[in-house]
C-alpha cells in the first residue's frame, strides 16, 4: 500500500518511520521546514489508512484493537 502514496508523502513517510529521522532532519534533508514534513507525514498516514480501507471494504480502526 505504501507504495501507492504520492512520491513526497512515501519519502516523509519512510525517513521518519523506517529511518527514524525527526521532522527537522527531514526537512534538511529534503529542503522543505520541519512543518511541512509534519503535515506530510499525517497527511501520509490519511492516505494510506484510506487506500488500506479501501483494499478491505471495511474501516481500519475496526480492524485494529
Amino acid at each position: 500500500a505504501i507504495e501507492q502514496l504520492p512520491s513526497g508523502y512515501r519519502i516523509v513517510l519512510s525517513l521518519y518511520l523506517i529511518e527514524a529521522y525527526d521532522h527537522e532532519e527531514i526537512g534538511e534533508i529534503l529542503n522543505i521546514s520541519a512543518s511541512t514534513s509534519r503535515s506530510q507525514y499525517n497527511r501520509a498516514k490519511k492516505k494510506l489508512i484510506q487506500i488500506l480501507e479501501n483494499s478491505t471494504n471495511e474501516p481500519l480502526k475496526r480492524r485494529i484493537k
